[in-house]
């Protein structure tokens, strides 16, 4: 791991301390190390600035939240790079490394580390005969909700073999690894990162059938807004479509995968049941 670009989150590391701290680690153990230049009023010592992403990448380290590590998977989708995070959100899963652990960064330079790949999301909207593919891919979820929180949306999900109604505030369309985000609050269940699934939870249904179903890999999961109005599709929290009334959605496992370096001692389960607790002493 040579060359090295670093994504900071200003708004949650203030003045890029903790940046500061992970360039002067990383540097030290020979890495080349770049940002982008909307970054350099900050002069982070040992870091270049550069106008674009630099396509001979070896990995890229994301210094924020999971929404921060969401926003740069663009650059690791696309250039097929691996990526790392360092924690500095509330209640984040995606970051591997909390700023107190620094040190562990040094595990790069000697491989100890291993890469895992998470499944991510394509969505296509279809109206009148006419399929519009959604060029962002979802890390965590694609949602398809009322365009008023006010509103009830009327949807069937269907894939291979038949469909289920409901009448709720929207439902959730889930990676594994999103399982313990929205899908979560929402109350779907926690699959482990490592699965081959898809996750598709109701947000506050208002029908008989309330439950989550957990869908293979393979499956086509379908989306027909049967509502009055359009319904929104979001992805990853980011708004994307709008689903016009008949309008239908269909929501696929992408042949693109995230690449992910984690630490061996991590696990899934591990850092859950962490945060978990820290959520729960904090209340």
């Amino acid at each position: 791991m040579k060359k090295i670009f670093l994504v900071p989150n200003p708004g949650k590391d203030k003045e890029l301390a903790v940046t500061r701290k992970a360039a002067e680690i990383l540097s030290e153990h020979g890495a080349e190390l770049y940002m982008l230049e909307e970054y350099a009023s900050f002069s982070v010592p040992r870091v270049k600035i550069c106008n674009s992403f630099p396509s001979d990448t070896d990995l890229i380290i994301v210094i924020g939240g999971d929404g921060s590590f969401i926003d740069a998977s663009v650059y690791a989708v696309t250039s097929n790079v691996p990526m790392l995070g360092i924690d500095l959100g509330k209640v984040g899963y995606l970051s591997e490394v909390d700023p107190s652990e620094l040190t562990m960064l040094k595990r790069i330079f000697t491989g100890d580390y291993k890469i895992c790949e998470k499944i991510l999301l394509s969505a296509t909207v279809a109206e009148n005969g006419v399929e519009r593919h959604i060029d962002r891919l979802a890390v965590n979820d694609a949602v398809v909700s009322h365009t008023s929180y006010l509103g009830i949306a009327d949807f069937v999900v269907y894939s291979n073999e038949g469909g289920i109604r409901y009448r709720a505030d929207g439902v959730v369309i889930s990676t594994p690894a999103g399982s313990t985000a929205y899908s979560l609050s929402a109350g779907g269940p926690i699959v482990s990162h490592n699965a081959d699934a898809v996750i598709v939870t109701p947000i506050a249904p208002h029908s008989l059938f309330n439950r989550s179903v957990v869908f293979g890999a393979d499956d086509d999961i379908r989306i027909k807004n049967t509502s009055d109005s359009a319904l929104n599709l979001s992805i990853d929290g980011r708004l994307s479509a709008s689903i016009a009334p008949g309008g239908k959605c269909a929501i696929r496992v992408s042949d693109k995968r995230l690449s992910v370096m984690t630490f061996k001692e991590n696990s899934m389960f591990s850092t859950l049941f962490k945060k978990l607790k820290i959520v729960e002493d904090n209340i």
